[in-house]
């Protein structure tokens, strides 16, 4: 497993945008698997290794890996000493882009990402509405996919 994990976390350093989307999806896979088995010491190389600043760029063009991404943000910002790292890598203009897209999947996973970035800290919740046009898109969300329910 170790090496599968340093070898997707060389990947994704070296090459993010330019690998195919089949090998960039299955680095994503083996880091959402090693996020699942060890959540503090794999956000703790992805780190080390300065993955997370080559993330905005996998956000900013659509494609079928972009919920696995946010998925990843999710899981990274879980830990509070990862939070103010995925603000300095420049994470959340990219996610708040990504309210206004139409898939399920990817408004989901960005909703937890930048939830899991803002959790309990005033700093980091101040980062996210600084971000540009952030209340517009959120308007935007709520009313593209907005619950018919009343009085919620």
């Amino acid at each position: 497993m170790a090496d599968n994990l340093s070898e997707a976390l060389k990947t994704l350093k070296l090459s993010s945008t330019s690998s195919s989307p089949d090998v960039l999806e299955g680095c994503l896979d083996c880091l959402l698997k090693a996020l699942a088995d060890n959540n503090m010491e794999v956000s703790g190389r992805l780190q080390e290794m300065g993955v997370l600043s080559q993330l905005p760029a996998l956000l900013s063009a659509p494609s079928p890996c972009t919920p696995k991404v946010a998925n990843i943000i999710a899981e990274v910002a879980k830990n509070e000493f990862m939070r103010g790292v995925c603000v300095d890598a420049g994470l959340i203009p990219p996610l708040v882009q990504l309210l206004s897209s139409q898939e399920q999947e990817v408004l989901l996973q960005t909703g937890r990402a930048l939830g899991n970035i803002c959790y309990d800290s005033r700093k980091y919740s101040a980062a996210f509405r600084s971000s540009t046009r952030t209340r517009g898109k959120l308007l935007e969300c709520v009313e593209a996919h907005g619950s018919t329910r009343t009085g919620y």
